[in-house]
């Protein structure tokens, strides 16, 4: 008797970067995401740095296996505060790093694949978010680089 096998792989979608600007921290964020989508987004226990300086920039996942989707919050910027000399006119100064410096107008990236519009309303309605878009196409670059 002969077998036939078919072998059927799934297709891997390619992820669509999403920038958010928002005054909310990435871990409140994150909550509401969670909250309104039912999802499950939780902090790596690896942040991302770069190879060049010290700073590290938190990253969220979350992997649905029924869905075939996998979620990443990744912070885009980050704040220091520093102590200043006595000179200097204030005690303190807050310095702004950004992971990608060409996007400084997002504070956060949700990268997910299979991305809706209905999905991309519902990030923009959470309270605080000011703006949310796709990632231009221009900056390829930066889809690219994010790929884990």
């Amino acid at each position: 008797m002969v077998t036939h096998k078919l072998n059927l792989e799934l297709e891997v979608q390619d992820q669509e970067v999403v920038c958010v600007h928002t005054v909310l921290p990435a871990y409140l964020f994150v909550f509401q995401l969670n909250k309104l989508l039912s999802l499950s987004l939780f902090r790596s226990k690896e942040d991302l740095s770069l190879d060049v300086d010290q700073h590290r920039f938190a990253v969220y996942e979350y992997t649905c296996d029924v869905m075939q989707q996998t979620w990443r919050v990744l912070e885009n910027q980050i704040t220091t505060t520093q102590n200043e000399s006595e000179n200097s006119l204030f005690a303190q100064s807050e310095q702004r790093f950004y992971l990608f410096p060409e996007l400084e107008q997002a504070d956060l990236l949700v990268c997910v694949n299979g991305l809706t519009d209905a999905v991309l309303k519902k990030i923009q309605s959470i309270g605080r978010v000011m703006s949310c878009y796709r990632l231009p196409k221009n900056m390829h670059n930066i889809k690219k680089q994010l790929t884990f």
